[in-house]
């Protein structure tokens, strides 16, 4: 059966003389594969800055083929990757999903809740319930969800380096897979499968005594003259050249679970890893073979850890965007070669983009420091209300309180949150102390108090939002730049969408983030993921 929508686009370029594009409906085929490309981290800016060196095959391919949406944005706050991820399967944003970080402190008992932790999950290669990950979390149904629902010969696949991007693409009910950076082979969940299939087992087996996982070395992808950044790390350069060393921030960070092949994830090759293991899934798993659509998601999570280790200014992360680039070219390429053209529906976005380094002109920034902060609040807490210990902990930019202290008191939370807010907003960098009770119902003031009502999820979000001032990043190891403030520069991202018939257009207009997954559950004919919030992208039946 064939299945036609019109989607309303902006057909062709933008005119210059006017400042608008032409407008009107094109029929587009309903896809026989949705590709979800998430790029971790990477902002808006890097197609513009790094654009002119792009090869033909990659993101310059699907920009000049397709529909590219120059101002979508995240209408939360704070930014970051698993509530993202959330965001752009579900439809709606924190507020209603409620996934408000990789982790946060319940509010009941003070305990810390890892997102995606499940000690009951067994198998593939997690021990005695640590290393054990699944969805165990998750409340709201993702787009995969809706389809399998609908279209039970449906394939949804999900593939990332780092289980939280994985596990949160895939949303209650597909599969999930990651990288066990034990063994770096490819693992996943006995919430999932009862054993990994025997495709996945063979991959494995290419690299177990392997020795370029290990040896492997960041040469650069092109001449250095090439490069517009001049700051590095870790890449061999010449010496005397224009390029300035950076000192060491801190040790490496590693990816969930650590294990041998940790610091492999914060490289290029991590993205090459992930392409030729979704590569093998598209052929085993026969995605796009049949009239049923599926979905394959796959999350490139090394462009956020380095742009985060070396920070965006730096030649390791120009270097990578250039690397990803050839990487996506290969992927492209060989899932059009085997599904087609006309039957493949690409969508290119991130997660959420970057703040320049802390680093990135001297003199240093200060960075704010939530375990210095969190100490000195919960001094003022136990001095104004006497007891031990009112703060259980910090996390994501929330501050969250023992309620049980403001409960056996006899206090008004509400009180008690208002006064410890007013006191914070003395610290240096602090742009914004928010309480949770400002937070709860009515209408939002503005656009700016929407955007954090947005992110607040009421069982999981604490008692202080902390909003810090433009460019100011939290001080974490290892860290020059980061996300997770309301400004432009982290909530403005890519979204491409090409293929499936699709022509090339530019649109200017504002798009929400949390319209993609309705849009595209208009696109495949089904209805809209049960907890979306979010209206499509105009089409007309």
């Amino acid at each position: 059966m064939t299945f036609r929508r019109f989607i309303l686009l902006v057909a062709g370029s933008v005119f210059a003389s006017q400042g608008v594009a032409a407008q009107q409906p094109v029929a587009t085929e309903r896809p026989s594969l949705v590709v979800n490309l998430v790029m971790g981290g990477i902002p808006y800016d890097f197609f513009t800055r790094y654009g002119h060196n792009l090869s033909e095959g990659g993101f310059r391919r699907l920009m000049e083929q397709g529909v590219v949406f120059t101002a979508a944005r995240y209408d939360y706050m704070p930014t970051d990757r698993a509530s993202s991820l959330a965001t752009i399967t579900t439809g709606t944003y924190p507020s209603v999903h409620g996934v408000v970080g990789e982790r946060w402190y319940d509010v009941q008992t003070g305990e810390e809740v890892e997102l995606i932790a499940d000690p009951g999950a067994t198998g593939f290669g997690c021990e005695y319930g640590l290393g054990c990950y699944s969805n165990l979390n998750l409340i709201a149904p993702a787009l995969g969800d809706r389809l399998r629902a609908e279209s039970p010969e449906s394939r949804v696949v999900s593939i990332a380096a780092d289980p939280v991007s994985a596990i949160v693409l895939a949303g209650l009910g597909t599969d999930a897979y990651w990288v066990n950076t034990a063994t770096a082979g490819w693992t996943s969940s006995s919430r999932y499968m009862l054993y990994l299939p025997g495709w996945v087992e063979s991959f494995n087996d290419q690299y177990k005594g392997n020795t370029y996982l290990a040896d492997w070395f960041w040469a650069l992808h092109l001449a250095p003259e090439r490069y517009v950044n001049r700051r590095y790390a870790r890449v061999p350069l010449p010496s005397g050249g224009r390029f300035l060393e950076l000192p060491c921030v801190g040790a490496q960070s590693g990816a969930a679970g650590g294990g041998r092949y940790a610091p492999v994830v914060a490289t290029p090759l991590a993205s090459d890893l992930v392409a030729d293991f979704a590569m093998q899934a598209v052929v085993h798993e026969a995605l796009g073979r049949d009239d049923a659509p599926d979905i394959l998601n796959v999350c490139f999570d090394a462009p956020r850890d380095i742009i985060a280790r070396y920070g965006p200014e730096s030649v390791e992360a120009e270097d990578m965007f250039y690397q990803l680039d050839r990487t996506l070219g290969a992927l492209i390429g060989f899932i059009v070669s085997q599904v087609g053209e006309e039957r493949v529906l690409f969508v290119l976005t991130s997660d959420h983009g970057s703040s320049a380094s802390f680093d990135a002109v001297g003199p240093e920034r200060e960075r704010f420091n939530g375990v210095q902060f969190s100490a000195i609040v919960n001094s003022f807490l136990c001095a104004r209300y006497e007891g031990d210990r009112w703060v259980t902990g910090y996390s994501n930019r929330r501050l969250y309180f023992d309620r049980r202290e403001a409960f056996e008191r006899g206090l008004s939370l509400d009180e008690v949150q208002r006064r410890a807010s007013d006191f914070a907003l003395q610290f240096r960098g602090i742009a914004r102390v928010v309480p949770s009770c400002d937070l709860r119902g009515g209408a939002a003031s503005d656009a700016y108090m929407q955007r954090l009502r947005n992110g607040y999820f009421p069982k999981r979000s604490g008692d202080l939002l902390v909003d810090l001032v433009p460019g100011r990043i939290e001080e974490r190891a290892g860290v020059r730049s980061s996300a997770g403030s309301a400004y432009d520069y982290d909530t403005h991202v890519p979204l491409v969408m090409a293929g499936g018939g699709l022509p090339h257009a530019r649109v200017e207009e504002p798009v929400d983030m949390a319209s993609l997954p309705v849009t595209l559950a208009r696109i495949l004919g089904i209805q809209r993921p049960e907890a979306a919030t979010a209206e499509a992208l105009p089409v007309v039946e």
